[in-house]
């Protein structure tokens, strides 16, 4: 789940930051927050464990450009020190793109929706404004 929050952290930085996003495939708002489906699909064998093993580089299709490298690194020192869960609570947050796309079935169950890359943006575009001063 950290995982997946920090890369979801790193993609609304980088869309914040630099008006593209840093992955191609779209967020989606499923019951503990952001996801990512690929992602959660290549490492979900681990459940709440470490990963312990290395992905090759050819499993993933491109090399980062310098501003990605910087997204990803800013949202590792913000985040590094908060475990999943806090990490999953902040991404619930009244506001939160989140919390915005997020919608319950009859049964109160939550379906599992897309979040626009728009909101991510303009989200994150706040927060940087508020808590960093950029």
């Amino acid at each position: 789940m950290k995982l997946q929050k920090l890369i979801y952290m790193a993609h609304g930085l980088h869309l914040a930051r630099h008006e593209k996003p840093l992955i191609a495939e779209q967020v989606m708002a499923w019951s503990y927050g952001p996801v990512i489906p690929d992602v959660y699909a290549r490492f979900k064998r681990f459940g709440n464990n470490p990963i312990t093993t290395p992905f090759p580089q050819s499993d993933w299709d491109d090399e980062l450009d310098p501003q990605a490298e910087d997204s990803i690194n800013f949202a590792w020192d913000i985040a590094k020190d908060y475990n999943a869960i806090q990490l999953s609570n902040w991404t619930h947050i009244e506001g939160s793109p989140w919390f915005q796309s997020v919608s319950r079935n009859g049964d109160g169950v939550i379906d599992q929706e897309p979040i626009d890359n728009e909101v991510i943006k303009d989200y994150f575009t706040e927060i940087i404004r508020r808590d960093v001063g950029e």
